[in-house]
């Protein structure tokens, strides 16, 4: 299963690298969260490997993604709100 997390991380920042935007963030955000959860479950050296080579994995400019999926997120929720 880590493989396949890892594997499903890699190709959804690869598709947001080539295709920036909400979409293909918030995907990138899904997998990282997947993983995460995955991760909080196994042995120690499985989680801090996996953790290791996650952290590889992900761009310098995930955590500005990230900040880009809130914003929209947080948008969203107020024009539900207003409405």
């Amino acid at each position: 299963m880590l493989l396949k997390y890892l594997n499903e991380l890699d190709r959804a920042v690869q598709a947001a690298r080539l295709h920036p935007g909400l979409e293909q963030f918030s995907r990138c955000a899904e997998c990282v969260d997947v993983l995460r959860d995955y991760l909080r479950g196994q042995m120690e050296p499985v989680r801090r490997r996996g953790t290791e080579i996650m952290d590889t994995l992900l761009p310098e400019q995930f955590e500005d993604w990230m900040a880009m999926v809130g914003a929209a997120r947080n948008a969203e929720a107020q024009q539900r709100y207003h409405v």
